[in-house]
């Protein structure tokens, strides 16, 4: 049941792929950091700009990662939701420019985010360098392909605020 979920290039023509193969997940761990990460990156952002508008951007960016690895990647599977979370961090960046004079601690977010971005990059190229990017294989196009339709789709979905966000509580 579960191979009919994941993106497979030859399967072309089986359009859900392009959308399910963010559900699946090669272990648990993969999972795990999958989780945390989504958590870590969407929850100010659902807060502040909420649940639907940071769903398109997620939904965008997995479909987004999907298309570009096809493109780019023809012969390689896919797996995870990587995509959609590079979405979700890039999108912080049309948040930010929007409501920069409104956001409190702006200047951590903005740090935050260039951590998040280079941690990023130097465990892609240590795995490039030692791994020589097998077992798992990091499917750079999807990533791309997410953090374009993240920055795009976020400038198109965003809106400034119209209040300075304060109790996050009563939000939930």
């Amino acid at each position: 049941m579960l191979r009919r979920l994941i993106y497979r290039p030859e399967l072309w023509h089986e359009y859900w792929r392009l959308f399910t193969y963010m559900l699946l997940h090669a272990d648990a761990w993969h999972l795990w950091i999958n989780i945390c990460l989504q958590c870590f990156i969407g929850i100010l952002l659902e807060l502040e700009q909420g649940h639907c508008r940071v769903a398109a951007v997620y939904i965008l960016g997995g479909l987004a990662g999907s298309v570009s690895n096809a493109w780019l990647q023809p012969g390689l599977s896919l797996l995870g939701a990587s995509a959609g979370i590079y979405a979700l961090l890039c999108s912080h960046v049309p948040h930010l420019v929007l409501n920069f004079t409104q956001l409190s601690h702006r200047l951590w977010r903005i740090a935050a985010l260039l951590i998040l971005l280079l941690s990023n990059a130097c465990f892609t190229i240590f795995h490039y360098s030692v791994h020589h990017n097998r077992n798992p294989r990091i499917s750079l196009e999807a990533h791309m392909g997410g953090g374009v339709a993240g920055l795009l789709t976020g400038f198109l979905v965003y809106r400034k605020l119209q209040h300075r966000p304060t109790n996050y509580l009563s939000n939930l």
